[in-house]
């Protein structure tokens, strides 16, 4: 379980996260959604690791981020919106970099990273350079790297974003069979994204936690609609 709580963060004296308290469990799709501004970007920083939080605490099973980070680090895994990727590498040597990064051991490296290439279909463009890759392969490459420690939880920031819809379906296709043993969360902005994958919902606004609960209960707010119900509860 991964536990948040009570966490705030502000920048030069602008509050951008209030108090916010949630119990994630494996096994779940959550949909983190809000307003451009809302505190998304800055929530999945912190859980990330790559923000520190101004009060608070982020817990992963019995392992404290910011008493043990190194230990919580190796069990999570991020892709962020933004590309990761070292543009003069080819696919196949970033790949066995990012392995070394994460000290999989090198007997087994090798059989891991084939098993990601196979699943994420990159077979093709292993020695291609990473800047040169499609928006399609580029998102496969970073998850792919991602998913070569096997992290427990994954946090995915617009996983589809620049995707075609058949890029899309398949990302979504490797992220639905993931979680089902591991916590998985997605910021985004596609709604159809969330309907696709999330079966929880967390919305913020203003940097509060709005609502936290099932996507049907969230669908509920207005007539089964999620487009709706994101206007009607960000509206207010």
């Amino acid at each position: 379980m991964l536990k948040i709580d009570n966490i705030s963060k502000s920048f030069d004296d602008k509050r951008v996260l209030s108090d916010i308290s949630l119990r994630l469990e494996k096994g779940h799709i959550t949909a983190l959604l809000g307003e451009n501004g809302a505190g998304k970007s800055t929530l999945m920083r912190i859980l990330s690791g790559y923000f520190e939080a101004d009060t608070g605490s982020v817990v992963l099973d019995d392992i404290d981020l910011k008493t043990d980070r190194i230990a919580y680090l190796r069990r999570i895994g991020y892709v962020q919106e933004i590309s990761a990727l070292y543009g003069d590498m080819s696919v196949y040597d970033f790949l066995h970099f990012v392995a070394a990064i994460r000290q999989i051991p090198h007997e087994t490296a090798a059989a891991r990273i084939n098993e990601v290439v196979t699943q994420l279909q990159l077979k093709e463009v292993l020695p291609q350079k990473c800047e040169t890759l499609s928006k399609g392969f580029k998102k496969r490459t970073e998850l792919a790297a991602v998913l070569l420690a096997e992290p427990e939880v994954l946090f995915l920031d617009e996983p589809t974003e620049g995707l075609d819809p058949n890029q899309k379906d398949a990302i979504r296709k490797i992220i639905k069979k993931y979680a089902r043993n591991h916590l998985i969360v997605i910021s985004t902005h596609t709604l159809e994204d969330v309907e696709a994958l999330a079966d929880k919902i967390l919305l913020l606004h203003q940097g509060s936690l709005l609502f936290d609960g099932t996507l049907t209960d969230f669908k509920k707010k207005s007539r089964n609609d999620l487009s709706a119900s994101f206007r009607k509860a960000t509206q207010k």
